[in-house]
C-alpha cells in the first residue's frame, strides 16, 4: 500500500538516493500497547526500504545509538536492497544511549549527493538541532518521531520502580500523586511542541508515529500531503 504514493512522488527523479538512519538506542526498547519503539522504527524503515528497491532506487543505511553501529552504503540492486532490510530487522546495537548529532555529521561525510533522508528516531535526546539544520539544507530531511503513549499519560498504579534504558538508573515514582504526575505529563507535551516546533522552524517535514496505532495512515497521509506541496 505504501508504494504508490512514494513512486509517483519520485517517479521523474533520476539516481535518488534514499538514506535511512535509525535509532536503535536502548529507549526505543519501551512500549505498552501493541509494540515496542524500536519494532516500528524496524517495520516502517523496512517498508522504507522496499518502497525503494521496488522504485530502483539507491537505497543506504545508518543504524545509530551513542553512536554509529553499522552502515551501509548506498546502492541499487535489489540484493542489496534486501541487505538493507535484514541489517534493520536483525542488528543489534551495543550502545544504550543516542547521539543523534554524530549520525548526523556522519552522513554529511559519507554522503556527498543530496538524497532523501528519513531519521527515525524517539529524538530523546539533545544537542542536535544544528546538525539537523545543517542536514536539512544540505539533504531532504524528514523526521520520522516515534512514541509510547504511556510517555505522555502515567497510568494510577501506586509506586512504580523505572529503570532509564540509556543510562540504567532506576526510579521510583507514585503515579497516585495528582501534582507529579500533572507535572510530568505537561513536561512531556511541551517536550513534543518544543519537537515539533523545532521541525516547522527548519522547514522540515515530519511525521509522528505511536506504539498504539497502525503507522499505514499517518505515512500515506504525510506521502499525499508531500506529494500535493511538490
Amino acid at each position: 500500500r505504501m508504494g504508490k504514493p512514494y513512486i509517483k512522488l519520485f517517479r521523474e527523479e533520476r539516481e535518488l538516493i534514499v538514506m535511512l538512519l535509525v535509532d536503535i538506542s536502548a529507549s526505543g526498547q519501551f512500549g505498552t500497547v501493541k509494540k515496542l519503539k524500536k519494532e516500528v522504527a524496524a517495520e516502517v524503515a523496512a517498508l522504507l526500504a522496499y518502497t525503494a528497491i521496488r522504485n530502483n532506487d539507491k537505497v543506504g543505511l545508518i543504524l545509530f545509538s551513542d553512536h554509529v553501529e553499522k552502515y551501509v552504503p548506498p546502492k541499487k540492486a535489489r540484493g542489496h536492497g534486501w541487505r538493507v532490510i535484514r541489517e534493520i530487522l536483525s542488528f543489534e546495537p551495543q550502545g544504550r544511549k543516542t547521539d543523534i548529532a554524530q549520525a548526523l555529521d556522519y552522513l554529511g561525510r559519507v554522503v556527498r549527493k543530496r538524497c532523501i533522508c528519513f531519521l527515525l528516531s524517539d529524538f530523546l535526546a539533545s544537542g542536535f538541532e544544528k546538525p539537523l539544520r545543517l542536514s536539512n539544507k544540505r539533504h531532504d530531511m524528514v523526521a520520522v518521531s516515534i512514541s509510547d503513549p504511556r510517555e505522555f499519560e502515567l497510568p494510577k498504579v501506586g509506586f512504580v520502580e523505572l529503570e532509564d534504558a540509556e543510562t540504567g538508573e532506576d526510579v521510583l515514582l507514585d503515579t497516585n500523586d495528582r501534582m507529579f504526575c500533572k507535572r510530568y505529563e505537561e513536561i512531556r507535551r511541551q517536550e513534543q511542541e518544543d519537537l515539533q516546533r523545532l521541525f516547522r522552524s527548519m522547514d522540515l517535514d515530519s511525521v509522528s508515529l505511536s506504539t498504539h496505532v497502525s503507522y499505514t495512515e499517518p505515512l500515506l497521509a504525510f506521502f499525499r500531503r508531500r506529494e500535493k506541496r511538490l
